[in-house]
């Protein structure tokens, strides 16, 4: 068996590279390389990823059956329901809005409309009772007054009063 060169000393190139020893990795010699760079699990595909992965679905599926299911509930089976068919400019202060409500004939409703000037901002809002009638559909016309000249008329909701 050769000995190692020493300092100072080249080695044999033709020397058996079994007769040389093998320098351990710096740091703890035993302790596996994955201990040294932090990486605990494998990341190819391993339990835990699998698991994060059905976690996150069930979340997103019970997110859109929910949003779902509310979105159905908020426009489904409502007791009131209004439009506006028409409406006109009658001045610079002021519109004329025909509403056409659909409720239960016993029931009253109130409904708030609103009118926006060329730029958008609001200039009138006024609620309007809906009196109980003889049908379902009731059609009332009624005048907002604005604050500057009226661009459109809104409708912006109506419910049943209690009583």
């Amino acid at each position: 068996m050769a000995e190692p060169a020493g300092p100072g000393e080249t080695a044999d190139p033709h020397a058996d590279p079994r007769e040389y020893p093998v320098s351990q990795p710096s740091g703890t010699g035993d302790a596996p390389s994955r201990d040294r760079y932090g990486r605990k699990t494998p990341r190819s595909g391993g339990r835990g990823s699998d698991r994060n992965m059905r976690i996150a679905f069930v979340v997103f599926l019970v997110l859109l059956v929910s949003g779902t299911v509310w979105i159905g509930l908020d426009n489904a089976n409502r007791d009131v329901r209004a439009s506006i068919p028409s409406f006109k400019v009658t001045s610079d202060r002021s519109v004329e809005v025909q509403v056409e409500v659909v409720k239960d004939k016993t029931k009253e409703a109130v409904c708030v409309l609103r009118s926006r000037s060329e730029d958008g901002s609001e200039v009138g809002r006024k609620e309007v009772r809906i009196p109980a009638a003889d049908s379902r559909t009731t059609t009332v016309t009624e005048v907002l007054q604005t604050t500057a000249r009226p661009n459109t008329a809104e409708l912006d909701g109506c419910k049943i009063v209690a009583g």
